[in-house]
């Protein structure tokens, strides 16, 4: 295996001038362990770029050149190796050739015959330039995969063992922020007893790896903690939120702005009803017959207070009725840019339920407002009964 060398390429299609340039910066080239290459053309600077493009780190260019001149070079030197510094030397000043050379993304511009000093310094600024570009780069791309990792690992924690029964189907999907790969969105379906499941939904405030740690920490405490206990039990929803209101201000009693909305509902199959509380979430939707209802009862959302109580209201279901709960995500896309949030139930009364419902209802929501992509993380949880 060969040893890393960074290189600069010096073209010109007259050979005395990549000679002079050559000798000029052969001490600082050698001082830094910089091999020098030349090239009497565009095209044969194009050619050692194939095989060294890698390594080069700045290239110094004429602009009059027969066949390619200097600017329409450095154009396609931008092109295939952005992150390399171009500098552009020319005895000539066509304000449109200098004009073009600098949408080449040219870092230099100076003029033959050229200071020796002057020569040296903007070398020097050009490779330093360069080595912060290529460090930030690396820095992105690590940053990059470890936010990937922490996706992953989130995805993995966070995934709900959704519930199987005849009388029943859930589904969940979840799309963080696009580029940031873990969010604050937190769901789970939750078995409490025969035909008696907990759903629940919530949105940290925030986004990225800060947000998806403390959607950690409630995956962490909400089951091993309360719902464990009250397997079998009769469930308040409203006295699970108070609790995980006061958890939540004890974990993080030594921060500050730590705000979270939830939702939890008990969904009883036997007794065919839906139990609620809300603690500041989106109101969740109930379809019956085609029709949306509004679950509009709500609540003060976690770390507001130190104590809060949150009502539990109760109502009747019935065979073919969807709960569709959402995080804002979905629905405030365009808030950013002070747009209005999207009308969620005018959307929902034009997506039937079926197959690809989640994939279709976001794809309703980015159309209604003319967006190409979500903001925020995205998370919708369906209960379908059968």
């Amino acid at each position: 295996m060969g040893t890393y060398k960074q290189c600069m390429l010096l073209v010109d299609d007259e050979l005395n001038i990549t000679n002079a340039l050559r000798r000029e910066l052969a001490d600082w080239a050698e001082e830094r362990s910089i091999e020098i290459l030349t090239a009497t053309s565009a095209r044969a600077g194009l050619t050692i770029l194939e095989t060294r493009g890698a390594e080069t780190v700045v290239v110094v260019s004429d602009l009059k050149m027969p066949e390619m001149k200097g600017s329409d070079f450095l154009l396609e030197v931008k092109a295939k190796y952005p992150f390399i510094v171009s500098i552009l030397l020319t005895g000539f000043s066509e304000t449109d050739e200098i004009i073009k050379a600098i949408g080449a993304g040219i870092f230099s511009y100076m003029l033959k015959p050229w200071n020796s000093e002057y020569l040296l310094a903007e070398i020097q600024k050009a490779y330093d330039h360069g080595e912060t570009r290529r460090q930030n780069a690396q820095y992105l791309k690590t940053i990059e995969e470890e936010l990937k990792w922490a996706g992953e690992m989130q995805k993995a924690i966070l995934k709900p063992n959704l519930p199987r029964s005849d009388g029943i189907e859930f589904r969940v999907s979840y799309r963080p922020v696009p580029g940031l790969y873990c969010g604050g969105d937190y769901y789970d379906v939750i078995f409490l007893s025969a035909d008696r499941y907990l759903l629940l939904i919530g949105d940290v405030a925030g986004h990225g790896v800060k947000a998806a740690f403390v959607t950690g920490i409630l995956k962490a405490v909400i089951y091993p903690e309360y719902v464990r206990a009250n397997i079998g039990k009769e469930f308040s929803p409203g006295d699970f939120l108070s609790w995980l209101n006061e958890r939540m201000n004890f974990e993080f009693r030594s921060t500050s702005n730590m705000i979270i909305t939830f939702f939890a509902g008990v969904l009883d199959l036997k007794a065919f009803t839906f139990k609620y509380a809300n603690a500041g979430h989106n109101h969740p939707f109930l379809l019956r017959n085609g029709n949306p209802n509004e679950l509009l009862v709500s609540g003060t959302g976690i770390g507001f207070a130190r104590t809060i109580s949150f009502p539990d209201q109760l109502f009747d279901i019935f065979p073919g009725d969807q709960l569709v709960l959402y995080t804002d995500g979905l629905v405030e896309i365009g808030s950013a840019q002070g747009k209005e949030p999207v009308k969620l139930k005018s959307l929902l009364e034009t997506i039937a339920p079926g197959g690809d419902y989640h994939r279709r209802l976001m794809d309703s929501s980015l159309k209604s407002v003319s967006a190409a992509d979500f903001t925020d993380d995205v998370t919708i949880v369906t209960a379908l009964l059968l």
